[in-house]
């Protein structure tokens, strides 16, 4: 099988980043890590759906499926661009599909992150 529409547009548009401008981009990710780290702190975690809605019907237009791949990727690309730990919490669901929950913490909370999605999900059981 071929990849999906758009797919191989997006991986032919990353083979034209010259050096200059992933030598920018590093620089720009490595100061919205730093920043991003300030506002969490040691010991912060910020708790946001892992995704913007249910996901698109099977039958959506590329355009729409395209429309819900960048506002996902709003959410999505936090663990990614700041090399913090993420994880997803089952906990719903939207329109009869399952929906998450993420925590994301500081660099090094991995630990932490998971015990606090146990208690989570622990007591979400018992509601």
């Amino acid at each position: 099988h071929g990849l999906g529409p758009g797919v191989d547009e997006r991986f032919g548009f990353g083979r034209t980043i010259d050096a200059k401008t992933v030598e920018a981009e590093t620089a720009r990710r490595a100061a919205f890590r730093s920043e991003f780290g300030k506002l969490l702190g040691n010991d912060g975690f910020l708790v946001l759906p892992t995704v913007p809605g249910a996901a698109p019907l099977k039958t959506s237009t590329p355009e729409q499926f395209q429309a819900y791949r960048e506002r996902a990727l709003h959410l999505l690309c936090l663990a990614g661009l700041s090399g913090f730990p993420q994880i997803t919490l089952p906990l719903g669901s939207v329109d009869g599909a399952p929906f998450g929950l993420s925590l994301l913490g500081p660099f090094g909370s991995d630990v932490a992150l998971i015990g606090l999605g146990r208690t989570i999900l622990d007591a979400a059981r018992k509601v």
